[in-house]
């Protein structure tokens, strides 16, 4: 073997796996184009353990309340909190309706849902027969709970971690809503 197979061989077997990682990496900012600024409060959250596979970024799902100027009119849209075991999930403080938040997030339409898919958790026997799915959506106390349609479907954004700030908070303030992990 000559010297520019060698070399060329030597690529193939030790540079293929760099070539293929570098392809599969996804960027880490987000386009600028589709990051928003969302003010408002936490309606409902989602009472279902944080999804994820274990090796990459796990889910808290809620709904957001986005609030309009001093007006009582607010548009519900759904927020799929993606952070690693290693950032922890949203602390239990923040399930607070009294609380006004400004969150940071990134519009993803890719997982826009309905508010009767996003109540329910199917589920499955031990043979895999679809048993009666549970209600999960869970509303946060002092939160109207007649803000949801069940057939509207809500737009979805995600949110980082450390991309949100408390605004304004009652000064009696409703406790914190557990949730169960």
């Amino acid at each position: 073997m000559d010297i520019f197979q060698w070399a060329i061989a030597s690529l193939v077997v030790f540079g293929w796996p760099f070539l293929l990682s570098a392809q599969k990496v996804p960027t880490s900012e987000p386009n600028t184009e589709s990051s928003a600024r969302l003010l408002g409060r936490v309606l409902a959250w989602q009472d279902t353990f944080p999804l994820g596979a274990g090796l990459g970024p796990e889910y808290q799902v809620f709904v957001f309340a986005i609030e309009r100027g001093r007006s009582e009119r607010t548009t519900p849209v759904k927020v799929a909190y993606k952070f690693f075991k290693s950032e922890g999930p949203l602390p239990d403080r923040f399930f607070d309706y009294s609380r006004q938040y400004e969150l940071q997030v990134v519009r993803d339409a890719k997982c826009d849902e309905s508010v009767k898919s996003l109540s329910y958790a199917k589920n499955v026997d031990e043979s895999g027969k679809p048993l009666p799915p549970t209600y999960v959506l869970r509303f946060l106390e002092g939160a109207p709970n007649d803000a949801l349609k069940p057939d509207a479907v809500l737009a979805c954004y995600v949110l980082r971690p450390g991309k949100y700030r408390v605004l304004t908070q009652n000064s009696g303030g409703t406790p914190p809503t557990p949730t169960t992990r």
